[in-house]
């Protein structure tokens, strides 16, 4: 009787392993097919061109960055397009839709006076 139940869970272990296998495969088909591109921008003063440093580049409520020094930017993307808001201080909140062909994108902010 030991021997049987022994076997029986020997068994079922075998098969939840396998099956979580297949879900593993599963889960990494799905997630290869969603292709990620990384979108590069630069952002600046509307009036004088200048770039900006510390802008918040936001796509959604888990991706934000931020400019460096030379307002330079970049963020994932694995839609085909978003909207991202790009935010800064004395400057007015611009919404941008970016699309996965985007090599580089130039978003130019206006002050607020």
């Amino acid at each position: 009787m030991k021997k049987i139940l022994s076997i029986l869970i020997v068994s079922m272990l075998a098969m939840n392993a396998m099956a979580a296998n297949e879900d593993a495969k599963k889960e990494s088909a799905e997630t290869s097919t969603t292709m990620v591109s990384t979108i590069k921008g630069k952002v600046v003063d509307k009036s004088t061109g200048e770039a900006l440093a510390g802008v918040s580049v936001k796509l959604d409520e888990n991706t934000v960055v931020y400019t460096d020094f030379e307002g330079n930017f970049s963020i994932n993307l694995t839609q085909p397009k978003a909207k991202i808001c790009v935010s800064l201080i004395s400057y007015a909140t611009t919404e941008v839709e970016v699309k996965k062909s985007s090599n580089q994108v130039k978003i130019e902010l206006s002050s607020v006076e």
